[in-house]
C-alpha cells in the first residue's frame, strides 16, 4: 500500500498587471493531500487596509479567480508535518510581515519559500525565484514558471480583471467591496501621504517629472466558499 502523499504549491489569485491598472495579485502557499478538493492556505492578508494579518485556513484549492499554482514540490506525510510547523512558525512571528505600503503578502510568500528552502523542503533557489516575482503579472509568473521547469496548474480563472477582492467574502460572510479603492482618489491621497510621495505630475524642483510609485497592495481576498461567486 503506497503512502499517503502531499503537494506544496505557490497559489496565485487575479491577474495582477500593473500596465493595466491592476494592484498586485495575491499570493499563498498551499498544502495539500494529492486528490484533494481543499488545501491549508498560509498567507498575509489586511482586512483593516492598515495592517497586514498572518491569516491560516482551509481553503478550496480551486477558486473562481485563481490564475493557477506553481507546484514546488511532493512532499511524504513526514515532510508535510515538517513544512506546516515551519511555515506556521514563520507566519506567527510578526517581524516577517510587511509594513503595509511596503510589502505586500508577495513579499511574505517569497520570505516563506526562502525560510522552506533553507529547510530543505523546497529546491534551491526558490526564495530567490519568488522574490523576483514580487509585482509581476500573473501571467508572467506563470510564464516563468514554465520557462525554469517548474509544474504549473492552471485555474478556473480565465475572464475576470482587475482587483481579486471584490469576489471574495471573510470568514464571517461580509461582503468587502475594497476592488475599487485604488481609484478613489482620497484613498489614494491617504496612501501617499503614508508613502511619503506626490501624486504623479508633483516634484520637489517643480519640473513636474512624473514619479514612478511602487504598486501598492490594497487588500488581499477574504477567500470565498466553494462554488460562491459575487456578479
Amino acid at each position: 500500500m503506497h503512502s499517503q502523499t502531499y503537494g506544496l504549491a505557490i497559489n496565485i489569485y487575479g491577474r495582477g498587471d500593473a500596465k493595466l491598472g491592476d494592484g498586485p495579485s495575491h499570493m499563498g502557499v498551499a498544502i495539500y493531500k494529492d486528490g484533494a478538493s481543499t488545501c491549508e492556505m498560509y498567507h498575509i492578508r489586511n482586512p483593516t487596509d492598515e495592517d497586514f494579518i498572518y491569516d491560516p485556513r482551509t481553503q478550496p484549492l480551486e477558486d473562481p479567480v485563481l490564475k493557477g499554482r506553481c507546484e514546488l514540490t511532493s512532499l511524504s506525510p513526514e515532510q508535510m508535518e515538517q513544512a506546516t510547523s515551519l511555515i506556521s512558525e514563520f507566519g506567527k512571528d510578526d517581524s516577517n510581515i510587511p509594513e503595509f505600503g511596503v510589502g505586500n503578502c508577495q513579499d511574505w510568500v517569497a520570505g516563506a519559500a526562502g525560510m522552506l528552502e533553507n529547510a530543505g523542503i523546497v529546491s534551491t533557489g526558490e526564495g530567490a525565484f519568488w522574490k523576483g516575482m514580487i509585482n509581476r503579472s500573473s501571467e508572467e509568473m506563470k510564464n516563468e514558471c514554465l520557462r525554469t521547469g517548474k509544474k504549473w496548474i492552471d485555474g478556473p480563472e480565465s475572464t475576470f480583471e482587475g482587483e481579486p477582492d471584490a469576489r471574495f467574502t471573510d470568514r464571517e460572510d461580509k461582503v468587502k467591496s475594497v476592488g475599487k479603492l485604488v481609484q478613489n482618489e482620497a484613498f489614494r491621497a491617504r496612501m501617499q501621504s503614508l508613502l511619503g510621495s506626490k501624486p504623479a505630475g508633483e516634484s520637489g524642483d517643480g519640473q513636474g517629472e512624473a514619479l514612478v510609485e511602487r504598486p501598492f497592495y490594497v487588500s488581499s481576498p477574504f477567500f470565498s466558499k466553494m462554488g460562491e461567486r459575487k456578479d
